[in-house]
């Protein structure tokens, strides 16, 4: 009898051990997961974009898409964090965050008309339009007087792409990778950035 008690004192000890062990290892891989995502987050924030050539001649940015935790985010973005809660938008309701900032430089020449406003002003006008700009203007004296407009459509995809680890074959996950183009040909993308927030 004192010894089943025993035996089953053991029993609960050594299950009560091994989950307490289980417990401890996914705690500690789940902290050496997180420990890892932001160590590879950190160093892709500050990766410089790649440029590629699309098959239709555009150039097309590329980078490695960031995946944290709403905190994480806080703490290495917090300007980032702020915008979003300033959209009306928690962190811990978020999905993915992205930014893209651009550059256009479009050389344009055009010809002066002259014209009466007012049937005695006398003004110079001037208009220029293509796919992506429009800028009409007149001037009067020594002041230009200008309407510009600009308008453009940013295409993002976000893919599965090399994997992290090679070497292991189909056991090492893909990375998420964006890719973000311009459809203005004279438009520079010099930075973007695109954050899965996970929950």
């Amino acid at each position: 009898m004192i010894q089943r008690k025993i035996i089953m004192v053991l029993g609960i000890g050594l299950a009560s051990a091994l989950i307490l062990s289980i417990s401890f290892w996914r705690l500690w891989r789940a902290e050496l997961d997180g420990y890892r995502r932001v160590f590879q987050a950190s160093e892709s924030l500050y990766q410089e974009l790649d440029t590629l050539r699309a098959d239709n001649g555009q150039l097309v940015a590329q980078n490695q898409v960031l995946t944290l935790k709403g905190n994480e985010l806080a703490a290495m973005l917090p300007g980032l964090a702020k915008e979003i809660r300033e959209l009306g938008v928690r962190l811990n309701q978020a999905a993915a965050v992205s930014t893209t900032a651009f550059s256009v430089n479009t050389p344009a020449t055009v010809l002066l008309r002259d014209s009466v406003i007012c049937d005695t002003v006398h003004v110079q006008l001037f208009d220029y339009q293509d796919g992506f700009f429009t800028v009409k203007g007149k001037s009067i004296g020594n002041q230009q007087y200008l309407d510009l407009g600009y308008r453009d459509t940013l295409v993002q995809v976000v893919y599965r792409g090399p994997r992290e680890r090679p070497w292991l074959w189909i056991f090492s996950p893909r990375k998420l990778m964006q890719r973000v183009s311009l459809k203005n040909p004279n438009a520079n993308i010099h930075y973007a950035r695109q954050i899965e927030i996970i929950h």
